[in-house]
């Protein structure tokens, strides 16, 4: 057995950390290393507990969840996050995707989807929850008529492998400021905010895998 993926749970709601504790302990692929309460407390656990996933609240006192995001994301870029919400509204996915977060799952979902979420985003890819499908499809309404051409989907699926730029334009063969060019192209097709926020786009709309 390999070693399990370590998780970091940050919400001030007792029930949830409980239940968090609860669905870990059933799980021989992933541990959860502990939890806290606040944005302030996540900033000292992740130091101290060098967590792999950080699954963190929206709504939390003190600093939130999304400022908190980017604060660990600054200091710990190796650190993963999914958004644990029960606001599903575009403006937080974007806000929380800007920030640095990978996954973003509703709190009403299936635990299934929570740990799919944790466990595609400790794979190196984008989860969003399937139920904001909706919502990112009417932000890429204009997409269907412009449709991504097949070197776009490659790129845009090789970005969903957690490939880098300079490693994509060795791998397809074209030179790094045509993929950036191509990049900037795939995401105002489809009418993103990042490239993250595109992968995500199209994995709903099942243009990538």
């Amino acid at each position: 057995m390999g070693a399990r993926t370590r998780c970091l749970g940050v919400d001030d709601h007792p029930v949830v950390r409980q239940g968090l504790d609860l669905l870990f302990g059933q799980l021989d692929d992933l541990e959860l290393v502990g939890t806290v309460e606040t944005g302030e407390e996540a900033l000292d656990a992740v130091a101290q507990l060098r967590p792999q996933i950080v699954l963190i609240d929206v709504r939390l006192p003190g600093i939130d969840g999304i400022s908190a995001v980017k604060r660990i994301h600054e200091a710990s870029p190796n650190v993963s996050f999914v958004v644990f919400s029960a606001y599903g509204d575009k403006r937080l996915l974007s806000d929380a995707i800007a920030a640095g977060a990978r996954g973003y799952v509703m709190k009403g979902s299936p635990p299934e989807d929570l740990l799919r979420a944790i466990r595609t985003v400790a794979d190196g890819k984008p989860f969003v929850d399937p139920s904001l499908s909706p919502a990112l499809l009417m932000t890429s309404a204009g997409s269907r008529e412009q449709p991504l051409s097949e070197r776009e989907r490659e790129i845009l699926q090789l970005l969903a492998e957690g490939y880098h730029t300079e490693e994509i334009a060795r791998r397809i063969g074209l030179s790094v400021e045509t993929v950036k060019s191509d990049t900037k192209r795939v995401i105002a097709k489809l009418q993103a905010d990042t490239r993250t926020h595109a992968v995500a786009i199209a994995i709903r709309q099942s243009l990538i895998d």
